[in-house]
């Protein structure tokens, strides 16, 4: 395809019937999407619905099975996420791609950059950035390193950076996630005026209905891998939510539902946390009983990692009180947080969980290796032996001795909950426990939670799976944009349909 025929503003990107499966399993059914030049296409869905699936093809990152793809009326056949960059589609992801400790000129120019004679043109380069800056109006030096711009201005770069590449079709994944309210509408009316000016079309995949819609020209509701809800005009925020929860009102068959004893509320709680604020949370409240099992429940940006990374001293708390068994408490670290009986399991284990190269009896003793000193050195036999027999109990499979990233997905999360229960925490905070394990470690995880809460422990479960929260959570609460109310619902009086409605409304009602 040409430059010209790319620049022409009449081509839309049309995705026809795509189909994907993995590992067998079929995740789209079959979908049609369009994106029209100058217009704004919002993208929604629940966890699961099938919305990154989508995207990763439509951007190149992943190929579909069957059906096509067509720019104008030629069809595309696209490789890599450079390919799609070729026929003018890019992709700005939640995490961004910009390099902090280079200027916004070499950011720009990363990949591409400008030579005469041989030698790198920075004068040139330089120049041209200026010109694009002033063009998108936005309001940064060249010179400025990217570390020290804001989270807007550095996705805006990111946008920048593709537009500059004749990027015609632009994708942006969560883009106001990590922002705060008149910082999201002014990244967002950007991207409107870009799209209306330069003729972009642009999709919006985001859980922030009330800012995103605000800014849309039609919209599609994705469920079960299917498009379920499509409007071009009179797009409202009921009928999408009432797309999203659909006919998930089912709750657990009564044969399937343990009856959940309530804490008794004349009782102490061991965690009392009263507006809790930090930079991105805003207003939280809880309670948590010895030997129950708390699950928290929103959508992604919600602020439900924080909070568990904030109880365990890994974001500052800057108002607000927590109480651990009535006395006030506040972590300044980890060790702080672990000297306190906190115990955390990350929802990246593999990016700040496991050490790949230990074996599991090292990575699951590393927080209480001090127990195992003699004199100046570490019994590590004493140490292995100690995690051999908690990793016994939790039915973990595998050369235990050799490196741990040799296990599956479910054992290595087994290795770190046995971490946990190692240390002897008493307030458990698992950030979803089950990511990327199969259905027989689930079981086998499912056991091991409600264990660590027949034990007296204090346990708290993060988890984006409907059904989960309801098979293991004794009561819910649901985390809506930083905030969170202080409302359990026992889980036994709950269905999907009410958790979804509550994620994406905020309302206060789960049932």
């Amino acid at each position: 395809m040409s430059d010209s025929s790319r620049r022409d503003s009449n081509r839309r990107y049309r995705a026809r019937d795509i189909k994907v499966s993995f590992a067998g399993v079929p995740v789209l059914h079959g979908v049609d999407f369009d994106v029209v030049p100058g217009k704004i296409h919002g993208l929604f869905g629940h966890n699961g619905a099938g919305k990154s699936t989508l995207l990763k093809i439509l951007a190149g990152v992943n190929r579909q099975d069957s059906g096509e793809l067509f720019v104008g009326d030629e069809s595309v056949s696209l490789t890599s996420p450079r390919d799609a960059l070729r026929q003018g589609i890019a992709c700005v992801y939640q995490e961004l791609r910009v390099i902090p400790g280079m200027t916004v000129w070499q950011n720009l120019f990363l990949g591409r950059e400008l030579r005469k004679n041989g030698v790198l043109d920075d004068v040139a380069m330089k120049e041209h950035t200026g010109q694009v800056l002033q063009d998108y109006k936005l309001k940064v030096q060249p010179s400025s390193l990217v570390r020290d711009l804001s989270h807007p201005a550095k996705q805006m770069l990111e946008v920048v950076a593709n537009l500059d590449r004749d990027a015609r079709f632009l994708f942006l994944d969560e883009p106001t996630t990590a922002l705060e309210g008149t910082q999201a509408e002014g990244l967002l009316q950007s991207v409107r005026q870009i799209a209306k000016e330069k003729n972009i079309g642009v999709v919006l995949v985001s859980h922030k209905l009330d800012e995103v819609l605000g800014v849309c020209d039609e919209a599609t509701v994705m469920c079960g891998g299917k498009v379920i809800y499509h409007a071009k005009s009179n797009i409202a925020k009921q009928d999408i939510i009432n797309a999203i929860v659909g006919d998930a009102g089912s709750t657990l068959n009564e044969s399937e539902r343990t009856i959940r004893k309530q804490p008794d509320a004349a009782s102490m709680p061991f965690l009392d946390v009263r507006s809790l604020c930090t930079e991105r949370l805003r207003d939280v409240s809880l309670q948590a009983w010895p030997g129950e099992v708390v699950g928290i429940y929103g959508l992604a940006g919600a602020g439900r990692t924080r909070f568990c990374r904030t109880l365990y001293g890994l974001e500052k708390v800057l108002g607000g009180q927590v109480r651990l068994q009535g006395k006030s408490y506040r972590a300044g670290s980890p060790a702080h947080a672990i000297s306190q009986g906190v115990g955390y399991l990350t929802e990246e284990r593999k990016k700040d969980g496991i050490i790949p190269l230990m074996s599991s009896f090292s990575n699951a003793t590393l927080p209480i290796l001090g127990r195992f000193r003699k004199r100046a050195l570490v019994d590590h036999n004493r140490a292995a032996q100690s995690a051999r027999q908690i990793l016994t109990q939790m039915n973990a499979r595998g050369d235990l001795r050799g490196p741990i990233k040799s296990l599956s997905g479910g054992n290595q999360q087994k290795v770190l909950l046995a971490r946990v229960v190692g240390q002897d925490a008493q307030l458990v905070l698992l950030d979803e426990p089950t990511k990327g394990v199969d259905i027989g470690a689930k079981a086998d995880i499912y056991a091991i939670i409600r264990r660590m809460a027949a034990e007296g422990r204090c346990v708290v479960v993060v988890s984006s799976e409907e059904e989960e929260l309801l098979e293991i959570a004794d009561r819910v609460l649901v985390f809506h944009r930083g905030r969170c109310n202080g409302l359990a619902v026992a889980s036994d009086e709950l269905s999907i349909a009410g958790l979804r409605k509550a994620a994406w409304s905020g309302t206060t009602s789960m049932l």
